[in-house]
C-alpha cells in the first residue's frame, strides 16, 4: 500500500512539474486584406517538430514550453510565411499578408518591364525555375507545350532539327511567319538556336498587338524576348551542370520478313515487266526453294542505320556573384551528341557573359558577350528535294537479309540495278553504303556583343541606350562519292563538292527616354511615358560554288581541302549578298488610376528600305485597358475569386520579314546561251516582275482577356479570346503575259486567326517538407483565308515530296484553312464483285453503269485487287459502258495538317530532400500526311520490301506460287475462287503504275498525340552533410525524354514537318529522320 502511495505522490509531482515547464497557446489565424479566417494555416514552433493546424474557424490550440524565447512559424499557400515571438502571451492571434510570387514576378515587355498584376497585354512566360528540370540542348525544344498560343513544332528528331515557332498561328501565307528575338534587349535572327537553356532566366512571349506594336514592323508574327542570366550582390558562386545520357530510336516500322518480302517479290515477278529477268538469279526457280527464307534471319536495316545508341553529354560551369555596385555572370557550355543515325553528331560549344556597373547614382552600365560555335556532322535522312535525294526508304526497303559474303557496310551494285529499272532515281542503296558516302559539316559562328548605358537624369527621367551587334558565320561543306544520286545526276557519275558559306551580320542601336512619376508616390495617377528611336540594319553576303568530275576515289577531306582537282559548275560561284535598313520612333505611354483602373497607348513609325520611296513609312498604332476588378468596394465581400483583372487591347503590327528588292528588277547569272560557237556562255535575267507600290504585310489584333485567383491566388488563371487579321499579304497574281512574266507580287490577300487560350499556375499543397505545384495550358486557333487575288479562289500547292508527274497535294483556298491537303478519297479496293467475268477468256471487266468507277484514266486499266478512289465530282464523264470515269476534278479537300488545340501540364513534387517531375505535352484536331506511307507501301520499285502490312494484301497467286490473276491484263480464275482466296485481304495490291505517289485519303492520319515529354528524379543533399565538404548544393537527378506517346498513327511520329520550303505545306512526315528517347544522368554542384 505504501507503495502505491508513494507512486501516486511521485506521479502527481511530475505532472506538477511538466505544468511548471510548459503552457498552452491558443489564437485565431486571418487573412489581413479580408479580415476571414484562414482553415488549415500551419503553426511550428521554430526549430522544433511541435507544431498544429488551424480548425474550420481559424483557430488553434498548442501546448510550449513556459519560456519567453519560442518563436511560432505560420505559414500558408499563397500568404507570406510570418514568425512571431510568443513572449509570455497565452493568445497569439495572426494576420497573414497575402503574397502572390506569380502576380509579383516582372514581365518584359518591350523596352521596359512590369509586374505581371500591372499587364494591360497578353504575355506567356517561362522562367529557368521551369527550365531546370528540361536537360536538353535547345532552347527552343525546351519550350514545347509550354506557353499557352505557342506552337513549337520540331521538324525532325535530328540533334539540329529545324524547330518551327509560331504564335497565335501565323498570318502570312507566302512569307516568314517567325517572331521577333530580343536576347537582353537587342534585336537577333532565330535567338534560340544559339543560347542553352542553363543560361536562360525568363523568356517572355508577347501576343497581342497591344504587346507586339511596340516593335511595330516585326512584331506581327510575335516576340520572345529572353532575359539571360546575370550576376548577383552575393559572394563569388561556381556552379556546375552536367549530364551524360544516351539515345535510343523512339519507334519502328514493322517490314515484311524475309519469308514474306521473297513471296511478294515471286508474285510481283509475274506482273511486273521490271523483275522478270532478276529474280531467278536472286532468289532461285522454284517456289518451294523460297522456303529457305522462313529460316534466314531476319536485318533490320532501321537499326543497323537508324538505332545506333547513341551517347550524348553537357557541360556547363558558371562564375558569379558581385557587389552592390557591380555584378557579373560567365558561364562556358559543351554539348556533345551523337544522333541515332550513322555518321551524325552535333557538337556545340557556348561562352555566355553578362556584366552590370552602377558608376554612380547616375550612370548604369552593361556589357554582354554571347559565343557560340555548332559544328553538325551527317547527312541526315530528309532533303528538301523530290523522292531522289531523300534516303530513309534506304532503311525501310532495302532487301531484309544479308547475302551469302555480304554485310552491313556492302554496296550491291546489281541490287541498285535491278531498283532503279523502274525510273525516276528512286533506287535503294545499302544505307549503311550510302551514308558513308555522304560527307556533310554545317558549321555556324556567332558572336553577339551588346551593352548598354543607362543614365538617370533625375528622380522622373531616365535615358538608357542599347547598342547589340550579331556576327553570325554559316560554312557548310557537303560531299558526294559516285554512289549517290546526287553524284549519278548532277555529277557526271563522279564525285561532286558544294562549299558554301553566309555571312549574316546585324545592328541594332535604341535609345529610350522614360519617365515615370512613381518617385511622387502618387495616390491616384501613375504615369510614365517612354520615347525612343531604333536602328537596325542587316547586311548578307555569302558565296557558294559547286565542283563536278572529280576523280574517282577522291576522298572528302582532300576534295574539300583541294577543290581544283575538280571542275568549277557552270555559272559558279553564286553569290548571295543582300542588305536592309530598318529606321524606328516609337512612343508608349502608360496611365493607371487609383491603382485599379490601368490604360498602355503605344505608336510606332518604322521606314524600310524593303520598300520603294512612297511606300517605307508604317505606322503602328495599339491601345490596351485594364480593370482591376478585385479591388472594387463592391467586390470586397466576393470571396470566391481573387485579384480578378479584365483586359482588352486593339492594336497594328507590321510583317517586313520578305525577301529584299522586290520593287526592284534584279538580275541573276541564271541562262546558258551560245555565242561564237560556245554554248556556255553565261546570261543575266530577271526571274520576277518587279512591283514598285508593294507595303507591309500588317496584323490587325483584338483581345480581350481575364486573370483570376482561386482559393487566394494557390490557383491562377489567366484566359485570353483574340483575333487577328492579316491584311495587304504578298501573293503571286497572274498578270497578263504580254508583260513577259506570268505573275508578280502584290499586296492582295488577306488572313484571319482566332481562337482562345488557357493557363493555369497553382501551388496545390504546400507543406514544410513536401510541396505541389502544377502548371497546364491549352490553346484553340482557326485559321482562315480571307481572300487571295482578284477573281481567284484557289490555287494548288505541292509539298515536292514525290517523283517526277506528282500532283499536287495541298489546296489554298479562300475560306479554308492553310494545311488543306488534297487529293483522292480511298475506297478500299476492286472486288470480283465489281466486275463481269468471261470464263472463255477469263477475262475481267468492270461492270456497266453508274456504281462502277472507271480509273483508267488516273490509275490504269481495273482488275481485282487494284486501288480504289470515289467519285467525287457531280458531272463526271462516262466511257462506252456507261461507267462515270474517274479524273482530277474527283480530287477534293481531305483535311487540315494544322492542329487545333495544343497545350501541356507541367506537374512538380518535392518531399524532403526528393523533387520529382513530369511534363506531358500534347496536341489535336489535325492531320499528318504520311508520305512515308505512299512511299513504303507500294510496289513501284523492283526488288524491295515494303511495310509489314502488305502481308495482307490482295494475293495474285495461290498457297504454291501459282499465278492466279494477272493484273497487266485483268485476267484470272474464277471470281468465286478468286474472292476465296482473298477473304482476308485487308490491302491493294502495291501499285506499280503512275499513281503510286499520288496523295490519297488513306494517308491522311491524325496528328493527335499525348507525349510524356518529360520526366525527372532527383535528390537534393542536405545542407549539413554538404557544410562539412564546403559545397553549398548537390543535387542528382535521373531524366527520361520522349518516354511515350499515346497516338494513332502509325508512322514514326505524329510531330513531322519536313516539306518547309513553304509554310503552305505544313505537317508532311517524308523522310524524317525518326525522334529518339533518350535517358540522362545529371548534377548539379553549387560550391
Amino acid at each position: 500500500m505504501r507503495k502505491i502511495l508513494l507512486l501516486i505522490m511521485l506521479l502527481f509531482a511530475i505532472i506538477f512539474a511538466k505544468a511548471q515547464t510548459t503552457r498552452q497557446i491558443t489564437g485565431t489565424v486571418t487573412d489581413k486584406a479580408t479580415g476571414e479566417t484562414v482553415i488549415g494555416a500551419s503553426i511550428l514552433v521554430k526549430g522544433t517538430a511541435t507544431g498544429t493546424q488551424t480548425n474550420v474557424d481559424g483557430k488553434f490550440k498548442l501546448t510550449i514550453a513556459n519560456n519567453q524565447n519560442v518563436v511560432l512559424v505560420f505559414r500558408y499557400i499563397g500568404y507570406a510565411t510570418q514568425e512571431v515571438s510568443v513572449g509570455n502571451r497565452t493568445v497569439v492571434n495572426v494576420s497573414l499578408v497575402n503574397e502572390s510570387k506569380e502576380l509579383n514576378e516582372v514581365v518584359a515587355v518591350g523596352f521596359a518591364t512590369v509586374k505581371r498584376r500591372d499587364l494591360t497585354g497578353s504575355v506567356s512566360s517561362v522562367t529557368a525555375k521551369q527550365l531546370k528540370d528540361i536537360p536538353v540542348n535547345s532552347a527552343a525544344e525546351a519550350l514545347a507545350g509550354r506557353l499557352a498560343g505557342v506552337q513549337v513544332t520540331k521538324s525532325e528528331g535530328s540533334p539540329d532539327a529545324d524547330i518551327k515557332i509560331r504564335v497565335r498561328g501565323g498570318g502570312s501565307i507566302t512569307q516568314d511567319n517567325s517572331p521577333l528575338y530580343i536576347i537582353d534587349g537587342v534585336q537577333v535572327e532565330n535567338g534560340l538556336t544559339g543560347l542553352s537553356p542553363q543560361d536562360i532566366e525568363s523568356i517572355d512571349v508577347l501576343k497581342d498587338a497591344a504587346s507586339t506594336a511596340i516593335y511595330g514592323a516585326r512584331g506581327a508574327n510575335g516576340v520572345v524576348i529572353i532575359t539571360t542570366k546575370g550576376g548577383r550582390e552575393q559572394k563569388t558562386a561556381v556552379s556546375y551542370n552536367g549530364f551524360v545520357g544516351v539515345a535510343t530510336l523512339a519507334r519502328e516500322l514493322a517490314v515484311l520478313n524475309p519469308y514474306d518480302f521473297v513471296v511478294y517479290q515471286w508474285e510481283r515477278n509475274r506482273f511486273a515487266s521490271d523483275s522478270t529477268t532478276n529474280f531467278i538469279p536472286d532468289y532461285g526457280a522454284t517456289w518451294a526453294g523460297l522456303n529457305t527464307y522462313q529460316s534466314i534471319p531476319f536485318v533490320d536495316w532501321q537499326q543497323r542505320a537508324l538505332g545506333r545508341h547513341a551517347f550524348q553529354q553537357s557541360h556547363n560551369i558558371s562564375v558569379t556573384g558581385g557587389t552592390k555596385a557591380t555584378q557579373f555572370n560567365i558561364s562556358f557550355t559543351n554539348n556533345e551528341q551523337q544522333g541515332t543515325v550513322v555518321n551524325s553528331d552535333y557538337g556545340r560549344n557556348l561562352l555566355n557573359f553578362k556584366f552590370d556597373h552602377t558608376a554612380s547614382d547616375k550612370f548604369r552600365i552593361g556589357l554582354g558577350v554571347r559565343y557560340n560555335n555548332t559544328v553538325v556532322h551527317g547527312a541526315g535522312t530528309s532533303n528538301s528535294g523530290s523522292a531522289t535525294y531523300n534516303g530513309l526508304r534506304n532503311s525501310v526497303k532495302y532487301r531484309p537479309f544479308d547475302l551469302p559474303g555480304q554485310g552491313a557496310d556492302s554496296f550491291d551494285p546489281n541490287y541498285l540495278a535491278e531498283t532503279l529499272a523502274a525510273g525516276n532515281n528512286v533506287g535503294i542503296l545499302n544505307p549503311i553504303v550510302n551514308s558513308a558516302a555522304q560527307f556533310r559539316e554545317n558549321t555556324t559562328t556567332v558572336l553577339d556583343l551588346n551593352g548598354y548605358i543607362n543614365y538617370t537624369i533625375n528622380k522622373y527621367l531616365q535615358f538608357k541606350t542599347t547598342l547589340g551587334l550579331d556576327y553570325n558565320l554559316q560554312k557548310q561543306n557537303a560531299f558526294d562519292d559516285i554512289i549517290t544520286f546526287n553524284a549519278r545526276l548532277n555529277g557526271s557519275g563522279q564525285p561532286i563538292l558544294t562549299l558554301a558559306n553566309l555571312n549574316n551580320n546585324t545592328l541594332d542601336l535604341s535609345n529610350v527616354l522614360s519617365f515615370s512619376n512613381a518617385s511622387f508616390k502618387p495616390k491616384h495617377h501613375d504615369i510614365s511615358v517612354l520615347f525612343g528611336n531604333e536602328f537596325y540594319n542587316q547586311n548578307v553576303n555569302g558565296l557558294s560554288s559547286t565542283y563536278k568530275l572529280f576523280p574517282i576515289g577522291v576522298t572528302s577531306t582532300d576534295a574539300i581541302n583541294q577543290p581544283n582537282l575538280g571542275t568549277l559548275a557552270v555559272s559558279n560561284p553564286v553569290p548571295t549578298v543582300y542588305e536592309n535598313h530598318l529606321v524606328s520612333f516609337f512612343t508608349r505611354v502608360n496611365y493607371t488610376f487609383d491603382k485599379k483602373y490601368l490604360a498602355q497607348f503605344t505608336l510606332r513609325a518604322d521606314g524600310s528600305s524593303k520598300f520603294a520611296d512612297g511606300n517605307r513609312w508604317g505606322y503602328f498604332p495599339s491601345g490596351s485597358v485594364a480593370w482591376k476588378v478585385s479591388d472594387e468596394s463592391f467586390m470586397q465581400n466576393f470571396r470566391a475569386l481573387s485579384n480578378i483583372k479584365l483586359r482588352l487591347s486593339y492594336g497594328t503590327s507590321g510583317n517586313n520579314r520578305i525577301s529584299d528588292y522586290l520593287y526592284q528588277t534584279a538580275f541573276a547569272a541564271n541562262t546558258l546561251y551560245p555565242l561564237n560557237k560556245n554554248t556556255s556562255n553565261i546570261g543575266f535575267s530577271s526571274s520576277s516582275l518587279a512591283n514598285p507600290d508593294l507595303k507591309w504585310e500588317t496584323t490587325v489584333s483584338k483581345n480581350i482577356g481575364l486573370d483570376f485567383g482561386i482559393l487566394n491566388d494557390r490557383i491562377q488563371v489567366s484566359i485570353d479570346a483574340y483575333r487577328n487579321t492579316t491584311k495587304d499579304l504578298l501573293l503571286n497574281a497572274s498578270i497578263p503575259t504580254s508583260s513577259g512574266y506570268q505573275t508578280q507580287y502584290q499586296n492582295i490577300g488577306r488572313t484571319s486567326n482566332q481562337g482562345i487560350e488557357t493557363q493555369l499556375n497553382a501551388t496545390v499543397l504546400q507543406f514544410k517538407d513536401f510541396s505541389w505545384t502544377a502548371n497546364f495550358n491549352i490553346a484553340y486557333n482557326e485559321n482562315k483565308i480571307v481572300a487571295l487575288a482578284s477573281g481567284q479562289n484557289s490555287f494548288l500547292q505541292s509539298s515536292g515530296y514525290g517523283v517526277s508527274g506528282t500532283p499536287a497535294d495541298f489546296i489554298v483556298q479562300v475560306g479554308q484553312p492553310v494545311g488543306e491537303a488534297y487529293g483522292y478519297v480511298s475506297d478500299g479496293f476492286y472486288t470480283t464483285s465489281d466486275f463481269d467475268y468471261d470464263p472463255t477468256s477469263k477475262k475481267y471487266t468492270l461492270k456497266a453503269g453508274a456504281n462502277y468507277v472507271d480509273p483508267s484514266k488516273i490509275i490504269g486499266t481495273p482488275f481485282p485487287g487494284m486501288t480504289k478512289f470515289k467519285l467525287i465530282n457531280p458531272n463526271p464523264t462516262l466511257n462506252a459502258n456507261g461507267n462515270p470515269v474517274l479524273s482530277t476534278a474527283d480530287q477534293t479537300v481531305l483535311g487540315n495538317t494544322v492542329p487545333k488545340f495544343t497545350g501541356g501540364l507541367n506537374q512538380q513534387f518535392t518531399y524532403k530532400g526528393f523533387d520529382l517531375s513530369f511534363f506531358i505535352n500534347f496536341q489535336a484536331g489535325g492531320k499528318v500526311f504520311n508520305a512515308n506511307a505512299i512511299e513504303f507501301t507500294n510496289g513501284y520499285t523492283s526488288n524491295t520490301n515494303l511495310l509489314a502490312s502488305a502481308a495482307n494484301r490482295w494475293k495474285t497467286i495461290d498457297a504454291n506460287g501459282a499465278q492466279v490473276e494477272n493484273t497487266g491484263t485483268a485476267t484470272g480464275i474464277a471470281p468465286d475462287q478468286l474472292a476465296a482466296l482473298n477473304a482476308n485481304a485487308t490491302q491493294p495490291v502495291p501499285i506499280t503504275g503512275p499513281a503510286q505517289y499520288y496523295m490519297a485519303s488513306k494517308f491522311l492520319e491524325s496528328s493527335s498525340f499525348i507525349r510524356l515529354n518529360n520526366l525527372t528524379l532527383g535528390y537534393s543533399f542536405s545542407n549539413n552533410l554538404l557544410k562539412r565538404i564546403k559545397v553549398s548544393k548537390l543535387r542528382v537527378y535521373a531524366t527520361g525524354n520522349n518516354i511515350g506517346i499515346i497516338t494513332g498513327y502509325t508512322g514514326y511520329d505524329p510531330e513531322a514537318n519536313t516539306r518547309r520550303a513553304t509554310s503552305l505545306t505544313p505537317g508532311v512526315d517524308y523522310a524524317a529522320y525518326p525522334r529518339a528517347k533518350t535517358y540522362i544522368f545529371g548534377v548539379n554542384l553549387s560550391l
